[in-house]
């Protein structure tokens, strides 16, 4: 399975868009040390009520759409996030496991997990199919399995999100995230002449797969860890590069996903780099 990458959207600890990932990613400077993102697709009223977990997602879906030059309505999205709103979930179970047990209807409006994909429809004017996915630390495989079949199915322009949020309290002890992370691709058919990478995927048996670990600054070594979203990380370090590049990614007990990144101008049949140092 063959698609393009027409655009790339990122935003975390360190960088606020895709240039500064890249930045980091090439050993420069950080350009922001708080995630804090203030999208302008939401309009000021809903934006104030908006959780960091929608922020997030929908600032790195803007960032990727406009990058692709294509209208936001005529996407179908994939939404992938691993934990959820840590947030306000940590928020639901203390209230109910205390003595009022009173559920704001605004946060519990937001803590369903296609949150962000509403959020993102509603604000685009978009109708095109909008799905929600997790799969915990597989939640970046299964949401790139989807999103490249939808396209090439369907033959039409998909958008994939992923994003998660630090985790607070007891969720803290469980899944040790630090750091907000958040990313987005827009991906075409294959022979889009706008690409500015291509990307094959396949799933292949494999009885005990394996994550690639590439050569990452600390924070985003961390987030890589830690925050299931910036499993993401390899193809976009792919997507930097010059070379086609190959890794694989963990599917299921059984099976991993692998993907080779052919940036543009690189021939297809050239051997591949690995992404592992």
């Amino acid at each position: 399975m063959q698609v393009a990458i027409r655009g790339i959207g990122a935003l975390g600890e360190g960088f606020s868009d895709w240039d500064g990932l890249r930045r980091v990613l090439a050993g420069g400077e950080s350009d922001a040390e708080q995630v804090a993102p203030r999208p302008q697709l939401i309009p000021a009223n809903e934006r104030r009520r908006a959780p960091l977990a929608v922020r997030l997602a929908v600032e790195a879906c803007s960032q990727a759409v406009a990058a692709s030059g294509l209208d936001a309505a005529d996407l179908a999205c994939v939404f992938t996030s691993g934990l959820g709103d840590t947030d306000l979930t940590d928020y639901m179970c203390r209230e109910l496991a205390g003595e009022r047990k009173q559920l704001s209807p605004t946060k519990f409006h937001n803590s369903v997990h296609n949150a962000a994909a509403g959020y993102w429809t509603i604000a685009t004017d978009c109708r095109q199919p909008a799905n929600s996915v997790a799969g915990l630390e597989q939640s970046v495989p299964v949401a790139l399995l989807e999103g490249v079949t939808q396209c090439l199915v369907e033959n039409r322009p998909v958008i994939i999100a992923f994003y998660d949020i630090p985790t607070r309290s007891a969720l803290a002890e469980l899944f040790a995230n630090r750091e907000a992370f958040a990313a987005a691709l827009v991906i075409t058919p294959e022979d889009d002449p706008a690409a500015l990478a291509r990307l094959a995927c396949e799933v292949e048996a494999d009885p005990a797969p394996q994550w690639p670990q590439p050569d990452l600054p600390p924070a985003l070594s961390h987030s890589y860890q830690y925050n299931p979203a910036a499993r993401v990380l390899p193809l976009l370090v792919a997507s930097t590069g010059s070379l086609n590049a190959e890794f694989s990614l963990p599917l299921s007990g059984g099976t991993r996903l692998q993907c080779r990144v052919s940036p543009t101008g690189a021939t297809p049949n050239n051997p591949a780099q690995e992404v592992n140092p």
